[in-house]
């Protein structure tokens, strides 16, 4: 919005339908900003590489392909600071009727360009956690102790 092109936003009441979500292939630009998890949609299934759409380039931000929830299956690699994005489909357009080519820019160590961003967000997440430190035997840190002893118990 600040650059002056126009935005949708998403959010989880957006996508509390499950999808699929058609609507974004008729958006220039699909940025990716989610932690996928069991339940998660697909919001750009691989099935769009070859449909019609407006869409052209995909920042996969969240970058979890190798996820059996990634919510963008139209790639199988993540991509690096010195090839950051690579074509996932097509060529160059010739005709106004073609499938525009998709390009994808899947860094999986893109929060580090935001150190203090990607600092600050984390131990927000983090705190409330650790707050609940003394109560060993409840919430996260009950869960934590179960999962450790299952695992034990497996060696």
């Amino acid at each position: 919005e600040a650059m002056g092109v126009a935005v949708t936003k998403w959010d989880m009441a957006e996508t509390a339908s499950g999808g699929p979500f058609p609507q974004i292939l008729t958006h220039d630009l699909f940025l990716n900003c989610i932690l996928a998890r069991p339940g998660t949609p697909v919001f750009v299934p691989k099935s769009a590489l070859t449909a019609q759409r407006r869409l052209s380039a995909i920042g996969d931000i969240a970058c979890d392909p190798d996820s059996d929830y990634n919510p963008v299956p139209v790639y199988d690699r993540a991509t690096n600071w010195a090839e950051p994005v690579f074509r996932a489909h097509g060529t160059p357009v010739t005709r106004a009727h073609d499938t525009p080519p998709l390009d994808v820019m899947a860094i999986d160590n893109l929060p580090s360009m935001l150190p203090v961003e990607s600092s600050e967000d984390f131990a927000a997440q983090l705190l409330p956690s650790l707050l609940t430190l003394p109560q060993l035997d409840a919430g996260v840190w009950a869960r934590a102790r179960a999962i450790f002893d299952s695992h034990v118990g497996a060696l």
